[in-house]
């Protein structure tokens, strides 16, 4: 069955890439149709309600900055930014066994003045920390918008070597932002990568180092207003629809093939799917002959693993803490963040990301490795009673960002002059993040402008 789609453009993946690129290009008068695999939209950004609890789940935790420029302007576009509740400054709290809770508090004082007040508070770090953190700190700020290429041949634990950072300075900040912004190992991941969004967001302006978080889950964030946008504007989402192949003939996408065999057309075609996805869309010669396309197969990816707990009875009261020398990175205190949340008890997230090393581990014995930590750094964990739980594994979470990555990312524009490509994995200079997503949709927008 084949069918000839009025629309200039279709896009197969309905996550953040995919949005909102559909949204830019409707807001420029392209008559676009989105096509989503599942029922549901959001990728690998979507929730889900838990029916044990009747609470949302959100599939991965995700942090906003100010210096999100494109996610926030989509978000604002579809009138979605009220959902994001704003820090006035910088504040991250960290608890260790040893030391206790201590916060970055960063003071209302221009960058990256900011940042360094906020440290010289950290109880985690001692003097010479502190000193040898405000010297790097410096040196970024100072060196903001100047490129250095070689340093994607570094991790960033090597420049970071090369930076004179003492080991502590290591493992209770650099390491902890590294995981935070990378979803990497410091050990793996590229130092260039890394010096970007440090400049961008620590070191730029004071808003831009603001955290963000939702206080909805992800899907009721951005999925149903970015539809609804576009849909007011001419377009059509189409959910339950899997792309199988696309088929390419005489230099060009000519149509995509759906499972159900049905074959649909268009002048534009845009894949906004992970690049693994990808790999199983495109005709096996093109994989193993032809640039940039080869470059599919040198891509990894880096796994997150989420463990959802519900207790009864409240653990701590502050929204989000970053945990040192501990194998859980982060715990969300899901009650505390969510504005419709007025139940009793604790609903919590814990957070492992760039977890290799645990992500074979069997739930149960992931389940025994978050309690066991939770309940040595939070007092009120001990006596408090394990209601439900929900453990997720992201085997392949986002890109891993490892050195030399900058070589293998590929560009939105492809060999084919009707195709192109979006997503947090292409070529945006930025780390595989929500924003890395939404800023390939712009670039994207723009190549399709200039081509005309």
């Amino acid at each position: 069955m084949e069918r000839f789609m009025s629309q200039d453009v279709l896009i197969i993946g309905g996550g953040f890439a995919g949005l909102s690129t559909a949204v830019e290009l409707a807001s420029h008068r392209y008559r676009v149709t989105l096509l989503e695999k599942r029922e549901i939209l959001g990728g690998r950004a979507s929730s889900f309600l838990d029916s044990t609890t009747g609470d949302i789940v959100d599939n991965g935790q995700h942090l906003f900055m100010g210096c999100y420029t494109h996610t926030l302007a989509f978000l604002k576009k579809i009138g979605s930014l009220e959902k994001l509740k704003f820090q006035e400054n910088l504040n991250v709290d960290f608890l260790g066994r040893a030391i206790g809770m201590t916060s970055l508090t960063c003071p209302s004082l221009p960058a990256p003045l900011h940042l360094l007040g906020g440290l010289l508070g950290l109880k985690s770090l001692s003097f010479r920390d502190k000193l040898s953190l405000a010297r790097a700190g410096i040196s970024l700020f100072l060196s903001k918008g100047k490129e250095n290429q070689d340093l994607d041949r570094l991790t960033v634990d090597e420049w970071l070597t090369l930076m004179g950072q003492p080991e502590r300075a290591k493992r209770h900040f650099w390491d902890i932002v590294t995981i935070a912004t990378l979803n990497e190992s410091p050990k793996i991941a590229s130092a260039q990568l890394f010096v970007r969004v440090l400049q961008e967001a620590l070191f730029s302006e004071k808003a831009k180092s603001r955290i963000a978080i939702s206080t909805v889950g992800l899907s009721e964030l951005y999925t149903e207003d970015a539809q609804k946008f576009l849909e007011a504007h001419g377009g059509e989402v189409i959910r339950n629809a899997n792309v199988v192949a696309l088929e390419m003939r005489h230099g060009q996408v000519e149509a995509v093939k759906l499972k159900s065999g049905q074959r649909l057309q268009a002048d534009l075609y845009i894949s906004a799917v992970p690049h693994f996805a990808l790999k199983h869309l495109l005709p096996k010669e093109l994989l193993e002959e032809t640039a940039p396309f080869s470059a599919l197969n040198s891509l990894k990816s880096s796994p997150i693993l989420g463990i959802n707990l519900w207790f009864d009875r409240p653990i701590t009261e502050r929204e989000f803490i970053g945990l040192l020398d501990t194998q859980v990175h982060w715990v969300f205190n899901k009650g505390a963040i969510f504005s419709h949340h007025d139940r009793e008890g604790a609903y919590l997230s814990l957070v492992i990301s760039g977890a290799h090393d645990l992500v074979h581990l069997s739930k149960e014995e992931l389940l025994s490795l978050a309690l066991k930590e939770l309940r040595e750094l939070f007092p009120e964990a001990r006596e408090a009673t394990l209601l439900h739980h929900v453990i997720m594994k992201e085997r392949r979470a986002t890109l891993s960002p490892e050195k030399g990555i900058g070589r293998l990312r590929l560009s939105q524009k492809t060999p084919f002059p009707n195709f192109f490509l979006v997503g947090d994995w292409t070529d945006t200079g930025l780390p595989a993040t929500i924003e890395g997503a939404v800023y390939s949709g712009k670039k994207c927008v723009d190549c399709i402008l200039e081509k005309g």
